[in-house]
């Protein structure tokens, strides 16, 4: 039986929810399913995206139209309630009234008969109230309003103080999708008029050469010219990541923490084929997912290869170029994965010790001479500056390079940082280092 948007967005939202799946993977499942309109893609998607970025916000109507603070919600009704809220609030063109009917018809269809009039209820208040917020000017406000936990408002507080506001408000826009072209196999302006043709329009980025967006969100995954490896996903951070390596053709790679592969793609393509990129991860499936973009994009010096870089002790040939792009908290990307929000922010302060541990050994495999950069999607001075200053505290024979681009991105004492609100991608840490 074919499902209409409200019930594959409720499936992706309420396994997220109890089964902690990760919402890319719950959303492409669900938009694999047969739907009753096709033209129900984009509400799924709106709903899906919008609930998660927007729970703590959704949680606060709930809580302030109910009777009583004492009143316990079982899930599958929280994530019910939820959907609602967000499609009276933020979706424009439904009315409220047909959207207070679907989601009683929802709770009936799924077993909550008896939860029908509290959502009827809550829903309606919804409509009369509108967005109710804390007061203007106080931590609760922005918590509630970016559905941001007081935690993480207070690790962006210590890095963009000010500014911080527009950080999250950035973090609540749609995010261009940058792509890369294949420059083994086209260039921009024949990757144009294919795309064109297929109903799919670029725009080339003026920050680097061979990096564009998408004008809008087609399924340009679908197209025959990534079909046939004409160009290949990348955020514009990442791009910028890659640059700062300087590799050059004929030269030994090494990306020490390579999944999905996107740095892998665009390193080997720099290098037109020649020398070699060894592209390194800890899981299997990642490894078998690296291999087969480099085969679909047509790249032949790409090994991939099972390896922890924060333990793995097997001999391995000295690099001319190494890319740490270490696990990290993942701040810079909560517009496109905003269930990072709500993790333990506790465990954060852990990762430093593993990012100086996988930055150490990598640095002993580089060559004299050789080019290094560490990069995160993060913010935290903890997994960024703090990290690059303690290296070159305890390594003499390492420098901080020169950065040989950039027009955009705040240069600091030990790096490069690139923020969405002022760069128009994720947030990211670049600090190339040279072994002298």
């Amino acid at each position: 039986m074919k499902r209409n948007a409200r019930d594959a967005a409720y499936d992706v939202l309420f396994s997220m929810e109890q089964k902690k799946a990760y919402s890319n993977l719950a959303l492409d499942r669900a938009l694999s399913l047969p739907l009753a309109d096709e033209r129900d893609a984009s509400l799924i998607k709106k709903l899906t995206d919008g609930v998660l970025e927007r729970k703590m916000t959704l949680d606060y109507q709930i809580k302030r139209h109910l009777l009583s603070p004492k009143i316990r919600i079982k899930p599958p009704v929280r994530t019910i309630l939820r959907m609602g809220i967000y499609e009276i609030l933020f979706c424009d063109g439904i009315p409220a009234r047909a959207s207070v009917n679907e989601y009683v018809q929802l709770a009936k269809k799924r077993g909550y008969s008896h939860a029908s009039g509290l959502i009827n209820a809550i829903l309606r208040k919804t409509a009369e109230s509108g967005l109710l917020l804390p007061p203007k000017g106080t931590a609760e406000f922005l918590s509630v309003f970016y559905s941001c936990p007081l935690q993480m408002l207070a690790l962006l507080h210590k890095v963009y103080g000010k500014d911080t506001e527009s950080f999250l408000a950035a973090s609540l826009k749609k995010p261009k999708i940058y792509g890369r072209v294949n420059t083994l196999r086209t260039n921009m302006d024949t990757l144009c008029s294919v795309l064109a043709a297929e109903g799919i329009q670029i725009t080339p980025s003026n920050v680097l050469p061979d990096a564009f967006y998408f004008t809008d969100s087609a399924a340009f995954m679908r197209t025959q010219a990534f079909a046939s490896g004409l160009f290949h996903i990348q955020d514009l951070s990442s791009q910028l990541c890659c640059a700062a390596l300087l590799p050059a053709e004929g030269q030994s790679v090494l990306d020490v923490c390579a999944a999905p592969g996107g740095k892998t793609f665009t390193i080997a393509e720099t290098l037109a084929n020649t020398g070699s990129v060894l592209s390194c991860d800890i899981y299997r499936h990642k490894i078998d997912l690296i291999q087969n973009g480099a085969d679909r994009l047509g790249l032949t010096n790409v090994a991939a290869q099972l390896r922890d870089a924060a333990t793995d002790e097997t001999p391995l040939p000295m690099f001319d170029r190494i890319l740490c792009d270490v696990p990290c908290s993942g701040l810079g990307v909560v517009r496109k994965k905003p269930e990072i929000k709500y993790h333990d922010f506790q465990q954060i302060s852990d990762l430093p010790v593993l990012q100086k541990q996988i930055l150490d050994r990598s640095a002993s495999l580089l060559k004299r001479g050789g080019r290094l950069v560490y990069s995160t999607c993060t913010v935290t001075r903890e997994e960024n500056e703090d990290v690059v200053r303690d290296f070159l505290a305890t390594h003499p024979d390492f420098v901080l390079a020169e950065l040989a681009f950039s027009p955009i991105g705040e240069r600091g004492a030990f790096g490069l940082r690139l923020s969405p609100q002022h760069d128009d991608c994720d947030a990211f840490f670049i600090a190339p280092l040279m072994r002298v």
